[in-house]
């Protein structure tokens, strides 16, 4: 069986990247993709090079671990092309929008998970850019690799990679319960076997599906049960030698990636706009002083806000600055707190959250978090 209205889908997802921007009220939008793997500070910077002179010069982290620029010239100028191209982090301009894979951000350097799993999203990587056939994934079609601690094989995924210990690990088909069982030196050529199959099945059964949940009766995925491991507080700080540091918003600054350049070569993109700076324990104060959240009370490891107004044309919320003046007046509580400015929720984490939409004033919005009990499930779709 299939979802409903996938057979009807006449058009393709709209996610956006460097060969197809999408329009907004303030102008392109631009998705920059690291396929899970590390990226270089100077690459940041070069990104912020592009957006300098807009009125709102920051890169957006998405909840996907990707890059995101806004408010470019639309269409959007050869020369912008090129300069993004030229930060090294799009290597295969066909496969640019469907390298959406999401690892565990620490894997190899803390003492959790089974193992060092960089060397399995690197392959996984060069195998999607590798098959030409691949290109043709939805852009909304997400990887994930977990090293067994158990933080993005909760995340919604269509092929995910959760490891069992130092040698095995669970290819996990559309959720938790369905997949296989391969060796890890297996697992990236696995992985890509499982997106083959699935573009194979969409041609004849539902050629307008995005994901694997879908069309998962007709990929023949056995089932399969796998405890997940017991969910661990996300680290915000020290880690041993290295810093997690959360983006209020989401949104990178040319002082955050300065303050980046004197600590270390590269950062890991998470899902939870945050980043984690290898090497670099010792600079928490810098990072900090520069704006970035380090302890792990802050309000701002659960806010979140869809980008509103004078941004996205569907409202006249003006959903940041709501946010930043809730920031200080955020209630206690645990669950994330979405502030959203119309019924599409763009953004919404993939847990449970606390659903403020459209707010009209800050009281409104205080209220509403204040008077929440039953928090709103909406996945996020990385909009």
């Amino acid at each position: 069986m299939t979802a409903p209205g996938t057979r009807d889908r006449t058009a393709a997802d709209a996610c956006p990247g460097v060969s197809r921007p999408f329009a907004a009220a303030d102008g392109a939008i631009v998705r920059v993709r690291p396929g899970g793997r590390p990226v270089p500070v100077d690459a940041l910077a070069g990104l912020l090079d592009i957006v300098a002179a807009q009125p709102d010069p920051t890169l957006q982290l998405t909840s996907r671990a990707a890059l995101q620029l806004r408010g470019l010239q639309d269409p959007l100028p050869s020369d912008v092309r090129r300069a993004i191209t030229a930060t090294g982090l799009v290597p295969s301009a066909a496969h640019e929008l469907v390298r959406n894979v999401v690892a565990s951000p620490l894997s190899g350097l803390d003492r959790f998970g089974h193992g060092d799993l960089r060397p399995v999203v690197r392959t996984l990587d060069a195998a999607l850019c590798a098959d030409a056939g691949l290109a043709r994934l939805p852009g909304r079609f997400l990887f994930v690799v977990d090293d067994g601690r158990g933080d993005v094989v909760r995340e919604s995924f269509d092929v995910g990679l959760l490891a069992l210990d130092a040698r095995r690990a669970a290819v996990l088909v559309g959720s938790p319960d369905r997949g296989f069982v391969v060796d890890l030196d297996g697992a990236a050529e696995a992985m890509v076997g499982v997106a083959r199959r699935f573009l194979d099945v969409r041609t004849t059964v539902a050629p307008g599906a995005w994901h694997v949940r879908e069309i998962v009766d007709h990929l023949e995925v056995s089932a399969i049960d796998l405890p997940l491991p017991r969910e661990q507080a996300r680290p915000v700080g020290a880690v041993g030698d290295h810093a997690v540091v959360a983006v209020p918003l989401g949104l990178l600054t040319r002082q955050h990636v300065d303050s980046l350049s004197r600590l270390a070569d590269e950062v890991v993109v998470t899902p939870w706009r945050s980043l984690v700076v290898p090497g670099a324990a010792t600079g928490l104060g810098r990072l900090e002083e520069a704006g970035f959240v380090v302890e792990p009370g802050s309000p701002w490891l659960r806010l979140h806000a869809c980008t509103g107004a004078p941004g996205c044309q569907r409202t006249d919320v003006d959903t940041r600055g709501l946010a930043r003046a809730l920031a200080p007046a955020l209630p206690p509580g645990t669950l994330p707190v979405h502030v959203s400015g119309c019924e599409r929720r763009c953004g919404t984490p993939s847990s449970c959250f606390v659903d403020v939409l459209a707010p009209r004033s800050l009281a409104d919005a205080v209220a509403t978090v204040t008077r929440t009990t039953s928090p709103s499930p909406h996945p996020s779709e990385d909009r």
